[in-house]
C-alpha cells in the first residue's frame, strides 16, 4: 500500500517556522478475502473511497485499480500481467491455472453468480437466477438481465440437447438449431433422446413401418411457462390423421401438419397469440404399430423477440402410446 504523506508549510509567519511533516491518516487495506459480492460488483471494499488513482492501490501486482466517479474504488485482474502460464486471482495474484484454493480466488465480480473452487482446485462460476429480482435472469458477464439479453452464448443455454445449442447474438439470445438425427436408413427411426443428449437410431418394427392413425398419450407432456404472452399446455395427448403421405395432428392449440413415410412424421404449425408467433413442431417414429417415439418443440418470432417478453424456444423428448 502506499502511505500517504505529504508536507504542509505554514502560510503564517511563526519565530520558529518552517516546514512540518503532516500525516494524511492512512485507509484501511483492502481485505480482498472479506468482500461480499455486493461490495466487488460495484467495486467498494472495506475502506475503498478514494481521492486519487494511489489510494486504490490492493498492493498485487496483477490487479489494475481505478479511482472512479464518487470516489470509488474499482479493481479488475489482468492475466497478462502474470508470467505465462499463470492467471491472476483476486486478493491473492499470480497463481498457475485454476488453481484455487478458496472461494475467493474464482470471483468474477458478478454479484449473481455463485463462484466456487471446487476439486482439484478448479474455479466454478455458476449463474443463479435467484439472486437477481423482478424476474430477471442472471448473466455470467452482465449480472442481472431481463430475460433474453445476454453478454455469452452460456447465459442463453436452456439445459436442452434436443432444441440445439443457443446462441447470443447482437445481445440477445437467440435458439439454437436442432442435431440432424437422419442417418438414411429406413429401417431405423433417428430420434433424439434428451435424456441421453444424444441421437439414436432406433430399429423399426417390421422395418418401413407406416404412421398409425389415431389417439396417442404423449409421455412426458408438452408445456411451455414463462413467456409473457401465455403459456402451452399442458398437451397430454394428441390424434393423428393420414391422407396419403401427409399427417395431421390434432390436440395443440392449432393443427399441426407436416410430411409421413416410411414410419416417421414430421407436422408444424404456428399458433398467433397477442401478436406473438408461437411456432410449435411434434415429429416420431413409429418404433412398434402402438407407439412411436420422437420429440416436441417451440421457437418464436413476432413481438415476443421482445426482450422483455421470456420467450425462449424450447423442446424434449417424448413417447405417444396408443389409447
Amino acid at each position: 500500500m502506499l502511505s500517504r504523506l505529504s508536507w504542509v508549510c505554514s502560510v503564517v509567519l511563526v519565530v520558529a517556522g518552517g516546514c512540518a511533516p503532516a500525516r494524511v491518516p492512512i485507509l484501511p487495506p483492502i481485505d480482498s478475502g472479506a468482500m461480499d459480492a455486493s461490495s466487488i460488483e460495484s467495486g467498494v471494499a472495506d475502506g475503498g473511497q478514494c481521492a486519487r488513482q494511489q489510494d486504490c492501490d490492493d498492493g498485487i501486482a496483477c490487479t489494475e485499480e481505478t479511482c472512479v466517479f464518487g470516489g470509488v474504488c474499482e479493481r479488475t485482474t489482468n492475466d497478462a500481467l502474470c508470467p505465462m502460464g499463470q492467471r491472476c486471482f483476486a486478493g491473492r495474484g499470480c497463481a498457475s491455472g485454476n488453481s484455487c484454493t478458496r472461494n475467493e480466488d474464482c470471483d468474477d465480480r458478478v454479484a449473481c453468480t455463485r463462484d466456487v473452487c471446487g476439486v482439484g482446485g478448479v474455479c466454478q462460476n455458476v449463474r443463479d437466477d435467484s439472486r437477481c429480482i423482478n424476474g430477471e435472469r442472471c448473466s455470467l458477464t452482465l449480472g442481472c438481465v431481463v430475460p433474453g439479453r445476454c453478454g455469452v452464448a452460456a447465459d442463453c443455454d436452456d439445459g436442452l440437447f434436443c432444441n440445439g445449442t443457443e446462441r447470443c447474438t447482437s445481445g440477445m439470445c437467440a435458439s439454437g438449431t436442432a442435431p440432424n438425427c437422419a442417418d438414411m436408413d429406413m429401417c431405423t427411426g433417428d430420434v433424439c433422446n434428451e435424456t441421453l443428449r444424444a441421437c439414436e437410431h432406433v430399429m423399426l418394427n417390421p422395418c418401413g413401418a407406416t404412421v398409425m392413425p389415431g389417439g396417442y398419450t404423449l409421455a412426458p407432456v408438452a408445456e411451455y411457462m414463462g413467456c409473457r404472452y401465455g403459456t402451452l399446455g399442458p398437451v397430454s395427448s394428441v390424434s393423428l390423421a393420414v391422407s396419403g403421405s401427409t399427417v395431421t395432428v390434432t390436440g395443440f392449440p392449432v393443427a399441426l401438419t407436416g410430411p409421413s413415410e416410411n414410419g416417421s412424421f414430421s407436422a408444424e404449425g404456428t399458433w398467433n397469440n397477442g401478436g406473438c408467433a408461437w411456432g410449435l413442431r411434434l415429429q416420431g417414429v413409429f418404433t412398434t404399430p402402438t407407439q412411436f417415439r420422437g420429440s416436441w418443440g417451440v421457437s418464436f418470432s413476432g413481438l415476443c423477440t421482445d426482450a422483455t417478453s421470456g420467450c425462449v424456444g424450447r423442446g424434449a423428448a417424448l413417447t405417444g402410446t396408443r389409447q
